[in-house]
């Protein structure tokens, strides 16, 4: 039978705790958790703010509505959206023209759509 000499196998072990961590983890159990969990955090941050970056160039502000458009150049657009034919765009404008020089107010003899192009977008 082998007998193990106990001073002999003893250093090996790593001292008399037997793993080698006599002191135990120290700071590093707390510090290892938290690191990952601010990893965690960090990555998710930046992610939303890539995602938030990425929308917000998609978004080119190029809607119908814009509320900055005047009266004539969404003529002018549907014109050249075809949207309107000549005559249309031509009445349209000169009703514009002639609200403008009147400051603004509606006769209400015209109708400020043409039925026609009306029912072409629909």
């Amino acid at each position: 039978m082998i007998v193990l000499d106990t001073a002999a196998v003893t250093p090996l072990m790593g001292g008399m705790a037997g793993s080698g961590m006599a002191g135990g983890m120290g700071g590093w159990m707390f510090a290892v958790p938290l690191l990952a969990l601010l990893t965690v955090a960090a990555l998710l941050a930046v992610g939303l703010v890539g995602i938030k970056l990425l929308a917000s160039e998609a978004d080119d502000g190029s809607d119908a509505s814009e509320p900055d458009e005047t009266p004539v150049e969404r003529l002018q657009r549907r014109y050249a959206a075809d949207e309107l034919t000549e005559a249309e765009f031509e009445r349209a404008l000169e009703r514009e023209l002639e609200r403008e020089e009147t400051g603004g107010t509606d006769t209400g003899t015209a109708e400020s759509e043409p039925t026609e192009a009306a029912a072409r977008v629909r």
